[in-house]
């Protein structure tokens, strides 16, 4: 069953974040290091202000598509991970949120 994995990055005042670094080496080196483990792909969003203007609670979104629940934990548990998450101070100064789960449905249009 595949599972998503959503990372978000805080937008407090204090908060930095650099997408260009983030796109152009974080990103890739997360496919890099994960793919032998199952990750499939995966998508970044950048959020915007709400329509009444409100800053996002969270600045950046980044899925990560795997093909079963064991891939994901046999990447987490690896080596590669620390290298991925230590990476991080490298173009945001917040820790990011992790959320994961499985995929019910899905459908395009």
């Amino acid at each position: 069953m595949t599972v998503e994995v959503t990372v978000l990055y805080p937008n407090e005042e204090d908060a930095t974040f650099n997408m260009d670094y983030y796109l152009s080496t974080h990103m890739p080196l997360v496919s890099d290091k994960w793919q032998k483990y199952g990750l499939k792909g995966w998508r970044v969003v950048q959020f915007q202000p709400g329509p009444d203007g409100a800053k996002p609670q969270y600045s950046t979104q980044a899925t990560l598509i795997w093909d079963a629940p064991e891939d994901l934990q046999k990447a987490m548990g690896s080596e590669e991970t620390k290298e991925v998450l230590g990476d991080v101070p490298n173009f945001s100064n917040k820790q990011p949120v992790f959320i994961a789960g499985p995929v019910l449905k899905t459908a395009s249009h």
